[in-house]
């Protein structure tokens, strides 16, 4: 195993670590227009009051290990997907700002319009990665300087709708992690309406996810699943996967929410993985033609990979401060979660 696996590997743990524990964030922003009462919202919101920032943590770290680790990936995929990109970061600005303002006045119109916004841009967030991910199992249009060519509709091509089922499963999935997050943090009041919510929620899960599933599988070989058919053993991830969501479907049944909450959890790290190890090495999976269909055809020379896109000079010292610095920030999030770990009461400094 070379640096440049490793590179790999440790950017799937980041962007793990990332889409489960703010995963939960953007799946309570998603339901937030269910609770109706001023009450409801506030106790939502306090509920990841003290955790969202934290967690952006990881997707700040991707990003920056990405950039430091595979700069040619990093210079490629923003320049071809400026706008896609400029909207991604637009929604985690205006929603951290909602969060902070929407107390700062009492009026109730004030407050609605900046709840409207917290959950328009966690939708947002939630779709554009789902839609990012869907991509990369398609693979896209590279050039052979290494620029991505796809531009903001070009993300979502009504030929392979491969993209818009897997940012809507997203949007579901991340929805259906952060209702259960608030069973788990709020009291009895506030339960019911949120346990209303997580059956339609599981069922909007389970058809996108099977409409996902046949739909790469009608497909054929695809470049971001490319291995799957070179190793089959390899398919064991996406059938764990596949149980994650059932078992979570059964914990739902029995009521034990907290272990529902793992399912989920699971599911999401597993569906993650299931897209890594199939398009390894590489991190952009190129497309070279489209066939009638729509279907695109794996083999492009213009792929970016975890050796071409390399800065090698940077592998090993990023290594050592990465070995350093995940440990502290782990062991913050363990501090932290431990001292928010009651139930969410609401007080003069809520939101």
């Amino acid at each position: 195993m070379d640096l440049n696996t490793v590179w790999f590997g440790l950017l799937g743990v980041l962007f793990i670590a990332y889409a489960v524990l703010d995963g939960f964030d953007l799946g309570v922003g998603i339901i937030l227009p269910f609770y109706k009462s001023d009450e409801e919202r506030r106790l939502a919101l306090n509920s990841i009051g003290p955790l969202w920032d934290g967690n952006e943590v990881w997707l700040l770290t991707a990003g920056g290990a990405l950039f430091a680790a595979f700069p040619h990936v990093y210079a490629g995929v923003f320049s071809g997907l400026y706008s896609a990109l400029m909207l991604l970061l637009g929604a985690l600005i205006f929603r951290a700002v909602s969060l902070e303002v929407r107390s700062k006045c009492e009026g109730a119109l004030w407050r609605r319009i900046w709840d409207g916004v917290f959950s328009l841009c966690s939708f947002l967030i939630a779709l554009l990665l789902g839609v990012a991910v869907g991509n990369l199992v398609t693979g896209m249009s590279v050039d052979a300087a290494g620029n991505v060519d796809a531009g903001m509709f070009g993300l979502l091509n009504l030929l392979e709708p491969i993209p818009l089922f897997a940012g809507v499963f997203a949007v579901c999935l991340l929805a259906l992690h952060g209702a259960l997050f608030l069973r788990m943090k709020t009291r009895e009041f506030m339960r019911f309406r949120t346990e209303m919510l997580l059956l339609p929620i599981f069922g909007a899960v389970v058809v996108f996810y099977i409409a996902l599933t046949a739909w790469v599988i009608l497909c054929g070989p695809l470049p971001g699943a490319r291995n799957f058919d070179q190793y089959p053993i390899l398919g064991i991830v996406p059938v764990l996967a596949g149980f994650a969501l059932v078992g979570t479907g059964i914990f739902l049944r029995c009521r034990t929410f907290k272990l529902a909450f793992c399912g989920t959890t699971a599911t999401i790290a597993l569906l993650i993985l299931t897209v890594g190890v199939g398009m390894f090495p590489h991190l952009v999976p190129a497309i070279e033609d489209f066939c009638g269909c729509g279907m695109s055809i794996a083999g492009s020379a213009h792929s970016l990979t975890i050796y071409d896109s390399a800065s090698d000079k940077t592998l090993l010292t990023m290594l050592i401060i990465t070995c350093l610095g995940i440990p502290l920030v782990a062991l913050y999030h363990i501090l932290v979660y431990r001292a928010f770990s009651k139930k969410t009461e609401l007080d003069e400094t809520s939101y």
